[in-house]
């Protein structure tokens, strides 16, 4: 199946990527995986011709929910023995974690508020998560029209690097400009949800930008343990959530999310990054 995804999106590419949401698409994740994995008549056409017309879909129960909360106690817990701090991706690069506030984010690519822990498969996988990360990880790569284990012994100097990125948005401040993320080495963003807007946070989360300039916000149709996929160039961003509550950055609260991404190292030539999109976007600033 890998061959005929990147048949099919080397087909798809002879046209510009989308950069504006079209439709939300929901899907089970079981079903996702037998798309993907088995010659299901028409899946795969229909995936690529879907996801380049700007199509976002939503991966049902991808995770089980009490993996993702349990990832978000395991990952507090590690946060809150180490202190914050930053590496690059070179050879070596530990696992860490980074507070970055709103001073601090506006030095990023594209600008933002976040606490985040970033992990990497060469190290001793404190949180023992890479596994079931892995086996996930797999079939959208396959999805995306790469052999289902590229990248998976890369290291820095190699060029690309997968890197997990567990994120907290505090409250009030946490948010990401619009942007759209680099493609060149995945095709597609990969947005897995560890909270759910009204349970554990009110207002505000992810959003894409429709053909009206106008954002569309997708967190009431998303659950704890869900899947995102859309191409990396629709401009997307998150909003500060819980509007007016402090700013506790030693607390737990606020939305999570886990980012997936096979990203660029800092070895060798200038790095293939994302770019942030300037559009005057009502509410999705702090």
């Amino acid at each position: 199946m890998g061959m005929i995804f990147a048949d099919l999106w080397k087909q798809a590419e002879v046209r510009p990527y989308p950069t504006r949401i079209r439709a939300l698409r929901t899907m089970p994740w079981e079903e996702f995986i037998q798309g993907v994995t088995m010659t299901v008549p028409g899946f795969a056409p229909a995936l690529v011709t879907s996801l380049m017309s700007g199509d976002i879909w939503l991966l049902r129960g991808a995770f089980p929910e009490t993996f993702m909360r349990s990832l978000k106690v395991k990952t507090v817990e590690w946060m809150r023995g180490r202190e914050s701090s930053f590496h690059q991706m070179i050879e070596g690069s530990p696992d860490f974690h980074r507070l970055i506030d709103l001073d601090a984010g506006r030095q990023y690519a594209f600008a933002g508020c976040k606490h985040s822990a970033y992990f990497y498969r060469w190290n001793d996988d404190p949180l023992h998560i890479w596994p079931s990360i892995t086996a996930r990880w797999r079939v959208i790569k396959v999805a995306m029209g790469l052999p289902y284990n590229q990248y998976e012994n890369f290291t820095p100097k190699d060029g690309v690097v997968d890197r997990i990125q567990v994120v907290r948005y505090p409250p009030s401040q946490g948010y990401l400009e619009p942007h759209a993320d680099p493609h060149l080495h995945q095709r597609l963003f990969l947005s897995c949800y560890m909270s759910r807007r009204g349970v554990d946070y009110q207002g505000g989360g992810f959003y894409a930008v429709d053909e009206d300039n106008q954002p569309r916000y997708l967190e009431d149709d998303i659950r704890v343990g869900d899947i995102s996929i859309g191409c990396a160039t629709v401009v997307h961003g998150v909003a500060p959530c819980d509007r007016g509550k402090p700013v506790d950055w030693d607390s737990d609260n606020g939305r999570w999310f886990l980012s997936l991404y096979s990203n660029a190292s800092d070895v060798g030539p200038k790095r293939h990054t994302g770019k942030p999109v300037k559009i005057n976007l009502p509410g999705v600033l702090p």
